[in-house]
């Protein structure tokens, strides 16, 4: 019998949610994005959950879906099983507040499930994967931080408290850490003929411009670096690229695939093919093994 769950990507600027079934279908209609600033109060952020949860209670409604639970993906640090954020660089107004309850206010008693966003990712690229049968993987995202996850025999790795068994963002590289390196901010600092966003310095890369190229071709070499052990600890057959930077991933491409040349199970490198969706589907995937 096919069952229902929403689930809500929690980001810091928006929650972004659909109505997710068990056979990773997205009830059409249901994608939804609700402001929720993590800076703000906790009244903010509690009036982003409701205002999400009470649309996608409608839009099960309206199609007769009766939902089971809830699924959140959501960074860390986090308490993933108590459902309370440990955050101190974003959510700093709901830190140690349980979550649950502002849940339950709107849709009952129904199971809520967390899950770390880096294991979203990959979970929902590979749920019903549109890539063919690969159980041993990597996801990266490449936004403003950079995320990583992997799988093997067909489950996502994480430790005790939930998050991704090898982590690479805070990894030491040369005078800072890994997401120094590889993150918007990383292109953007790299970057010195001019104060840019990363997608800025994309379209001059796309344009020709030879500082913005170089830029980017050293992020496919570093990001390789940076992953290459633990690609090797697994045995990835595939890697996942997510997240806007990702986007850009014809300008660093070819760097990345020389710099993991010598991965022997790896077959496929590849830009998401569910970057809208995925994070949700990862915490419907997480959740349905749950309830």
């Amino acid at each position: 019998m096919k069952r229902w769950v929403i689930a809500i990507d929690a980001g810091g600027t928006f929650f972004k949610s659909a109505v997710i079934s068990s056979e990773a279908e997205v009830l059409e209609g249901s994608v939804l994005t609700v402001p929720a600033n993590s800076d703000g109060s906790p009244e903010t952020v509690r009036e982003g959950y409701r205002k999400t949860l009470e649309a996608q209670l409608e839009n099960a409604r309206k199609v007769g879906a009766e939902i089971s639970a809830v699924a959140i993906d959501t960074p860390g640090p986090f308490d993933y099983e108590g459902g309370y954020s440990k955050m101190e660089h974003k959510f700093k107004a709901i830190y140690n507040i349980p979550l649950r309850p502002w849940i339950e206010e709107v849709v009952g008693k129904l199971p809520v499930t967390f899950i770390h966003d880096s294991a979203a990712f990959l979970s929902g690229e590979m749920w019903h994967s549109p890539y063919g049968d690969y159980k041993n993987a990597a996801g990266v995202m490449l936004g403003t931080g950079l995320g990583f996850a992997t799988m093997k025999d067909g489950v996502v790795l994480r430790k005790p408290d939930g998050s991704p068994l090898y982590s690479v963002w805070g990894l030491p590289y040369r005078d800072g850490i890994a997401e120094d390196y590889v993150s918007g901010r990383g292109i953007s600092a790299r970057y010195k003929s001019a104060k840019l966003s990363a997608k800025d310095i994309e379209l001059r890369a796309k344009d020709g411009d030879a500082e913005a190229k170089a830029v980017y071709a050293e992020t496919g070499a570093i990001l390789a670096e940076v992953i290459k052990p633990y690609l090797d600890k697994v045995g990835a057959e595939i890697l996942i690229l997510g997240g806007q930077i990702s986007r850009g991933l014809p300008l660093f491409e070819k760097e990345l695939r020389e710099g993991l040349s010598e991965v022997g199970t790896l077959k496929v490198i590849t830009r998401s093919k569910r970057l809208e969706a995925s994070h949700m589907l990862g915490a419907a995937c997480d959740c349905f093994s749950k309830i």
